[in-house]
């Protein structure tokens, strides 16, 4: 029993040490309404979320209304110069698409008493049509809110604007709007911008972007911001994404500027379950005392010695959710020579070790194979996964957390049985150095091609070094698990189950450094570790799989008024509530880009919209608000709307349409134009959804009425 005790010890640590770590990741504790004036609470922001998403209220609808004049109110009654900005903003999409708005983003201000710049703090106050947006984006306009207010009415030195977006849910047009309008008064442009976002109703609240040349920009943040979560490597991973917010907009014009959001309990994202009741008040606190804390930093720092004229850029990264350590990226290069020049040394001191090359070159096929197995176990987990995907955001099942716990334990027993036989032949270092040459070409390849990520790779393998060296294996633990841990689960978090086998390889790269800690350890224990890995892992993947939630259907109603004929439109194949109104067998069709299911209904003579055409002059009128019109073109048309002349398209979406509109369009012969006016809500007379069951998360094609005219224009 004692020949156990000290490997039974040593993964019962690194157990510990794990959990940790991850704990320590997670939000703060939220903050009463009975706290001082001058903090912020999370149960005070609770009011204005209750506020903002008691419904969806996307443009167009009374509630977007209702929430606009809200956030005015509050705003004014916290001293701010407060105005509603009305603009129409337009951005291309692809394939002569074009995406445009009527806005009214809500601007607030208060001036500075020797103002440096203008801080800009931005939200959105806008939902998904499907979701009232509680977490999206309820809580970061509810946070700068309750910022705000703690952070009292005094005038600082620099200006503060506070920016409510509109319409960020359908191509981010309300900041874009915003952008349109510096153009005509530049002056008024902001110095720097702190953006709160969400995808999703918790977890902890990362600042996952930054402006370039960031250097100056992260040092400060490094200072003033508590609890920070932040790594260049989520930066860097995160450019080569096609996620888009607000702050994509601002940085297209040159602004400096910081992102944050929460991205836990994804089934919340853009769907029914966005409520204040499903979000997590951790994060709101978390994402309140940041606003809060980098505001008042920020409102009395020279913003435009931020703007670095070195420009250079940091590498970052956070330890324990604690500090941020940062250094010039050049300087990832200097610590990587040094870290070479360690592991070329300790290869030539160890080089008489018995076998020593066999060990080296073991060591090197262990470290390749980990990685390939890694990758094939994560595979054959995500094909089991498979039957309990859902219609939801990644397409991730609800026990994803649980099917990821499983991915990690049936990693690791593999792993060990892998490990086993090699460390019971090779005993010296030369073995766990030439595992280590996959952590030292990873190193070079990300300080080449991704150098916010080479911070991962190199103190890792400095620390794994030094423990090889000295003849102490457990200082490879203490970074490795600082580090990677955090990241997986960060990355698990952002990724769902969308790419297991990049989780896999992560994790198995990861446990290459432990090598010379677990070897006493695997040695004694060949069968039981892994044993109890695979074992546990079964037990979270049944978990997972028992994990339910509501399930996603989508259905609209479209009226073409032009012939009096009407159908029910799915994206989705019939289920237990589109049959009753498609069928068991409707007819495959398409709706926009997508593929659908339809079937003929009779016409309820829905009141349609009346369409004027004169020379190049078409006027729409509506007969009530609409979320959306479309305009389709069967050939590339030249739009001129309010003087301004679009772009070349083919298809135009309006979200939040005037009543009212009249645009210019310079067309071929023979252009046939469709208009479809996009209204909330289903019939009265639609079949009730059953319970358990909440909309699809797509835009304008489920929920809605729709009503089609279409029309022949066309000039020589």
């Amino acid at each position: 029993m004692k020949k156990l005790q000290r490997p039974l010890g040593i993964l019962a640590l690194l157990a510990l040490v794990t959990a940790f770590v991850l704990w320590m990741q997670e939000p703060p504790t939220p903050v009463a309404a009975s706290a001082p004036a001058d903090v912020f609470s999370a149960e005070r922001a609770m009011v204005h979320v209750h506020q903002i998403a008691r419904t969806p209220h996307p443009p167009g609808t009374p509630e977007h209304d209702r929430v606009r004049d809200y956030l005015v109110a509050e705003l004014t009654k916290l001293g701010f110069t407060t105005t509603v900005q009305k603009r129409i903003a337009h951005r291309d999409e692809h394939d002569g698409a074009l995406r445009l708005a009527s806005v009214e983003n809500i601007v607030a201000e208060r001036h500075g008493t020797a103002p440096t710049g203008t801080l800009l703090l931005a939200a959105h106050y806008d939902s998904h049509l499907s979701g009232p947006g509680a977490g999206d984006d309820a809580a970061g306009v509810a946070a700068l809110l309750e910022a705000m207010r703690a952070l009292g009415s005094g005038a600082a030195k620099n200006t503060l604007r506070v920016l409510i977006t509109d319409a960020e849910e359908f191509g981010l047009l309300g900041a874009q709007g915003y952008v349109d309008s510096l153009t005509e008064k530049p002056e008024k442009s902001p110095t720097l911008v702190l953006n709160f976002e969400a995808r999703g109703g918790g977890g902890p609240v990362f600042m996952f972007e930054t402006s370039e040349f960031n250097k100056e920009l992260i040092e400060q943040f490094a200072h003033a911001c508590p609890h920070p979560h932040a790594s260049s490597l989520m930066y860097a991973l995160y450019e080569t994404l096609p996620n888009d917010t607000d702050l994509t907009i601002f940085k297209k014009v040159g602004m400096m500027g910081l992102n944050f959001a929460f991205v836990g309990r994804w089934q919340s994202y853009h769907s029914a379950l966005d409520t204040p009741e499903n979000l997590d008040t951790r994060s709101l606190q978390q994402h309140g005392a940041s606003a809060l804390a980098l505001s008042r930093a920020f409102l009395e720092t020279d913003l435009m010695s931020l703007d670095s004229k070195r420009k250079q850029n940091a590498i970052y990264f956070d330890v324990l959710g604690q500090w941020v350590l940062h250094y010039p990226t050049y300087m990832a290069w200097v610590y990587s020579g040094y870290v070479g020049i360690f592991f070329l040394a300790l290869l030539w001191r160890n080089r008489q070790e018995k076998d020593a090359t066999k060990a080296f070159f073991a060591g090197l096929g262990l470290g390749l194979g980990t990685l390939v197995t890694g990758a094939l176990v994560a595979v054959l987990v995500g094909f089991a996964v498979q039957p309990f995907r859902q219609s939801v955001p990644n397409r991730d099942p609800y026990g994803v957390r649980w099917f990821e716990a499983a991915l990690l334990l049936a990693t690791l027993a593999f792993i060990w049985l892998e490990w086993g036989p090699v460390l019971r032949r090779f005993s010296g270092k030369q073995l766990s150095l030439g595992a280590l040459c996959w952590w030292v070409l990873a190193l070079i390849a990300t300080n080449l091609f991704l150098p916010g990520a080479s911070y991962l790779f190199l103190w890792p393998l400095l620390f794994s070094l030094i423990g090889i060296a000295w003849g102490k294996p457990w200082l490879a633990a203490v970074p490795l698990l600082v580090f990677l841990a955090p990241v997986w689960h960060s990355l698990a978090l952002l990724l769902g189950f969308g790419l297991p086998p990049f989780l896999g390889v992560l994790a198995t790269f990861g446990l290459l450094p432990l090598l010379p800690l677990v070897r006493d350890t695997v040695k004694p224990l060949v069968l039981l570790p892994p044993a109890v890995f695979l074992l546990s892992g079964v037990v979270c993947f049944v978990i997972g799989a028992l994990q339910t939630g509501p399930r996603t259907s989508a259905l609209l109603y479209l009226e073409d008024a032009d012939t009096g004929k009407a159908q029910w439109v799915s994206l989705q194949k019939p289920n237990v509530w589109t049959k009753a109104v498609l069928g068991e067998r409707p007819t495959e069709t398409k709706l926009g880009d997508f593929p659908a299911f339809a079937a003929p209904t009779p016409s309820l003579k829905l009141p349609a919209q009346t369409i004027t055409h004169q020379g190049q002059s078409i006027t729409i009128t509506l007969p009530e608000r609409a979320t959306e019109l479309m305009l389709t073109f069967d050939k590339p048309t030249t739009l001129t709307l309010d003087g301004k002349k679009l772009p070349a398209l083919t298809k135009l979406r309006w979200f939040g349409p005037p009543q009212t509109a009249t645009l210019s369009a310079e067309a071929s012969a023979e252009t046939t134009l469709t208009v479809d006016m996009v209204l909330p809500g289903l019939p009265p007379n639609t079949p009730p959804r059953p319970e358990g069951w909440i909309p699809v998360s797509v835009d304008s094609y489920t929920d809605v009425r729709i009503v089609r005219r279409t029309l022949r224009i066309g000039y020589k």
